[in-house]
């Protein structure tokens, strides 16, 4: 019993380290190297956490907005409503965050987007000023996922909703698992320390379990198979420019969570 309860409250403490470091939800940890790495497996259960903040939120606006304005489903009013109710949802993901995800999403933009390689991209990438390309990336994938979200509120969609921030943790530890780290002391080299055979076999049954229970809840085959095949394309991808320029690092993760999230929204429209 006592080591059961011991393995119980060390899962606890990686769980709450996720937490804390993907989000402010959770004060500040005392962390290390150690820490860091054991905390990567509790990445997805983090963002259900998340998930379920930012869709209780959207879904109390849109009800407030439903009940004073006394609008049908389909409505042009209801779907303002959903579109602010999406708006809400991003705006709590970026201050639950500190939109720190975005930031590595507008360094990997602004590198991948000026066409340097080697030491050149490892600048651009660590250069905190927002470029053209950052700021276009920024702009396409937020305003991609409010669409998507807004459709899916409209229409009811709540557990993707709420599975949507796991789907992106969970990019970020699938490419942490896919490419080298260009330090085995930075972020990136910390992610891939937490990644292990059997990380990796648990998150791949988790995808293939969670794409039969959505599935069972009407998502079609052919939904499955493109959320399935753009994961693997986006994954690949990233990997192969990490490998390309050296390895991974945090800015490579944060993009994967956003780029994720994308996937996970669009190919379940």
């Amino acid at each position: 019993m006592n080591g059961c309860a011991s393995r119980l409250t060390r899962a606890g403490g990686r769980f709450l380290d996720a937490l804390a470091f993907l989000s402010r939800l959770v004060p500040p940890r005392a962390c290390n190297a150690h820490t860091l790495a054991a905390c990567v497996p509790w990445f997805a259960p983090a963002g259900l956490v998340l998930g379920c903040l930012y869709t209780l939120a959207a879904w109390l606006l849109l009800t407030l907005l439903s009940v004073t304005s006394g609008t049908a489903l389909f409505s042009g009013a209801a779907w303002l409503s959903a579109a602010l109710a999406a708006w809400l949802w991003l705006a709590l993901e970026l201050w639950s965050t500190r939109g720190l995800h975005w930031d590595g999403l507008a360094d990997l933009g602004d590198a991948c987007g000026s066409g340097a390689t080697g030491a050149r991209f490892r600048e651009i990438l660590r250069d905190s000023r927002l470029g053209a390309f950052g700021a276009l990336s920024l702009l396409l994938i937020f305003s991609g996922q409010w669409l998507a979200l807004a459709w899916h509120l409209a229409v009811g969609h709540w557990p993707l909703l709420v599975l949507a921030p796991a789907w992106g943790r969970a990019c970020a530890v699938w490419l942490a698992a896919s490419a080298p780290p260009h330090s085995p002391t930075s972020l990136g080299g910390l992610a891939c320390a937490g990644i292990n055979p059997t990380v990796r076999r648990l998150y791949r049954l988790a995808a293939f379990l969670l794409l039969c229970l959505l599935a069972a809840q009407g998502l079609s085959l052919w939904q499955c198979l493109l959320l399935s095949g753009a994961q693997y394309w986006l994954t690949r991808y990233l990997a192969a420019t990490a490998r390309r320029q050296g390895g991974l690092s945090g800015d490579f993760l944060g993009a994967a969570i956003e780029l994720g999230q994308l996937c996970f929204l669009l190919t379940t429209l």
